[in-house]
């Protein structure tokens, strides 16, 4: 007996005398954010310019204001940017045309940002359609939204879709649906997306992006660390990928939009 009480006492001992460790943690030297788009829907390019805050301390994102932005395109036009509000600017009378090269060339803080980003080809929605399902472990009851498109044969496509309901837009999710055509090259294409469904009379807006490659990836690694949010102003335990110089994080986006409408109906 006298052997197994001198154990429980050493168990008894050893757990009352742990000690609480406390671990400091690293300052995270604040990183510029660049985030910014141009597109063939808006003849305007928006900039966004803040700094990234510790990964565990993200209740404020600092604006970043003060900075000269420029834009370039390889046929030599130039657009200069106004600052709307802070951390906000604006470029506008923007010409987007499929393969043009553009620059963005940002003056921060005494310190230089380059990124490069082309305007792909643009495919368009050839239809949209809509099938009803029954309940069941794969869908929700109500109608399912496929996307037909054609992918160009000739060169690597890369795509992202949106699917929003005009009858609720408070529903509206950040999309993770990226795809390239590694798959589907020169092929009719079918997307359908089983976790969005929709009932009768609903109106559905379908968004195909085409990205340019470096967008592509960007939006790739982000999704992997966000869980969708398309937004880069906290520090993470990984960098997303990025076509931006120096140090800073973020990207400088290049895609077209098609659009299509659908009204769920029966007839479709």
């Amino acid at each position: 007996m006298k052997p197994l009480l001198t154990f429980l006492s050493l168990i008894i001992l050893s757990t009352s005398c742990e000690s609480i460790i406390e671990i400091d943690l690293d300052y995270m030297t604040p990183r510029l954010v660049i985030e910014g788009v141009v597109n063939d829907s808006d003849d305007k390019c928006f900039i966004k310019l803040s700094k990234t805050t510790d990964y565990f301390y993200r209740n404020t994102s600092p604006t970043v204001s003060g900075a000269v932005i420029t834009l370039t395109d390889n046929v030599g036009t130039i657009i200069k940017f106004n600052e709307a509000e802070a951390g906000n600017y604006v470029g506008e009378s923007v010409q987007v045309k499929s393969d043009l090269n553009y620059t963005l060339s940002i003056l921060s803080e005494g310190e230089k940002y380059d990124a490069y980003a082309t305007i792909p080809q643009k495919v368009s929605i050839d239809s949209l359609t809509c099938k009803y399902y029954p309940k069941s472990i794969i869908y929700d009851v109500g109608y399912v939204v496929s996307c037909h498109f054609t992918d160009p044969g000739e060169f690597r496509n890369y795509y992202r879709v949106k699917t929003y309901n005009i009858n609720d837009r408070t529903k509206a999710k950040n999309s993770k649906d990226i795809y390239n055509d590694e798959l589907c090259n020169g092929n009719h294409v079918e997307w359908t997306w089983s976790y969005e469904v929709y009932q009768q009379s609903d109106t559905v807006v379908v968004e195909l992006y085409t990205l340019d490659v470096q967008t592509f990836d960007y939006y790739k690694t982000l999704f992997q660390i966000t869980d969708g949010s398309e937004m880069m102003s906290f520090t993470t335990p990984a960098n997303p990928n990025t076509n931006i110089s120096n140090g800073a994080l973020g990207y400088f986006g290049a895609y077209t939009i098609s659009r299509d409408t659908i009204i769920i109906s029966p007839s479709h």
